[in-house]
């Protein structure tokens, strides 16, 4: 599915709709309404591109759209209740499709002051070496996770819940900073997550807290453990493994890791 056709039909629309209900008020003739509308042919342009997006995977919307569109032209507008029909299933579209939450495969916890062994993580080991996107992780590290003005409390939270995996990066850093132990004790008390602890260089695995007692650890720079990890992402994500790529991948995060 194609956001960006959805969007520009919901634009559209949108402006479409605020013509006729001005013209309808009162507040516009025929001879100036033009002046402010798309015209038919932008918005039929635009519903065409929609319906053959929508055909596969939204076939009621794709008949009642299609039976609508050949009710829409009028000699010197669209036609007011085919066009409402029509404004109603594309914003249904746009809540379904354009406003959900993205949900996400991994939340990366960590500190910010190890921000270069994590984004070696998420760049050699995840999308290098596992071949995930942006789109698939959560991390405060991204300028674009949470914006100006959000409660970064709530969109922690938020983008824990929606995420499969839960990846600790435990350090000295991590230990000192009360609001990575706060995502810790977050990321516990959600149910049906995967939570993995990988230990930094510079902290032994008794210096991580109570997850000592409750889950193991494993070294950040363990061969053996990232492989485990790769192999159960493949498994869980139907991945084609390419042990080639990513053993690359993973001695260039290694070395990464210890000129660190």
């Amino acid at each position: 599915m194609d956001k960006k056709v959805i969007e520009e039909a919901a634009l559209i629309c949108d402006k479409v709709a605020i013509v006729i209900n001005q013209r309808n008020k009162g507040q516009l003739n025929l001879s100036n309404c033009k002046k402010f509308c798309p015209g038919q042919e932008p918005l039929v342009n635009i519903l065409n591109k929609l319906v053959l997006e929508i055909r596969d995977i939204e076939p009621e919307y794709f008949i009642c759209l299609n039976k609508e569109l050949q009710n829409l032209k009028m000699p010197n507008c669209v036609n007011p209740s085919s066009f409402g029909a029509i404004n109603v299933i594309v914003n249904l579209l746009k809540m379904k499709y354009c406003n959900s939450t993205v949900r996400k495969k991994f939340f990366i916890s960590h500190s910010t002051n190890d921000k270069h062994i994590v984004n070696g993580f998420i760049k050699e080991i995840l999308k290098i070496g596992c071949g995930f996107k942006d789109d698939d992780i959560f991390c405060t590290l991204d300028s674009t996770a949470i914006r100006t003005g959000d409660d970064f409390r709530e969109k922690i939270i938020e983008n824990m819940k929606l995420c499969d995996y839960i990846l600790l990066f435990i350090s000295e850093n991590y230990n000192t900073s009360d609001v990575c132990k706060n995502e810790m004790g977050a990321a516990w008390a959600l149910e049906g997550k995967r939570i993995l602890p990988f230990v930094l260089p510079g902290i032994s695995f008794d210096q991580m807290g109570f997850l000592n007692v409750v889950k193991q650890g494993a070294s950040i720079t363990d061969k053996s453990k990232l492989d485990e990890f790769y192999q159960e992402l493949c498994d869980n994500y139907n991945i084609k493994s390419d042990w080639l790529a990513f053993n690359r991948a993973k001695e260039d995060f290694i070395s990464l890791v210890n000129k660190i």
